[in-house]
């Protein structure tokens, strides 16, 4: 049996309404999830969040932004999945997409 891995998610002020007003929320993912299983699991457990993503009608002039550990990125990085125990995952939102970025450019 596959052991399990917990992950946080941590809210920024903007979202919290999405996410029933939690500042912070835990969830247990099977040892073999990736990121895009927390994601699906945090959609389905919060459907308003889906308001945030880029394209998706009706949506609210903010978008969703997830940002992690170096750790987590050089796995992904590397093809794996991304999860450990301990990930914290950082959702916020901006007022509009970035930009493509431009070499030499800072910011």
């Amino acid at each position: 049996m596959a052991h399990a891995v917990e992950v946080s998610v941590v809210v920024a002020p903007a979202l919290r309404g999405a996410f029933e007003g939690r500042r912070e929320l835990s969830l247990g993912m099977p040892a073999n999830a990736g990121v895009g299983d927390v994601l699906e699991s945090l959609f389905k457990l919060y459907p308003r969040v889906r308001q945030y993503l880029k394209g998706e009608r009706g949506g609210s002039g903010l978008y969703l932004h997830i940002a992690m550990g170096e750790r987590a990125g050089e796995e992904l990085a590397r093809g794996g999945g991304g999860l450990s125990t301990g990930l914290k995952l950082y959702f916020f939102a901006l007022s509009k997409a970035p930009g493509p970025r431009q070499a030499g450019v800072e910011g």
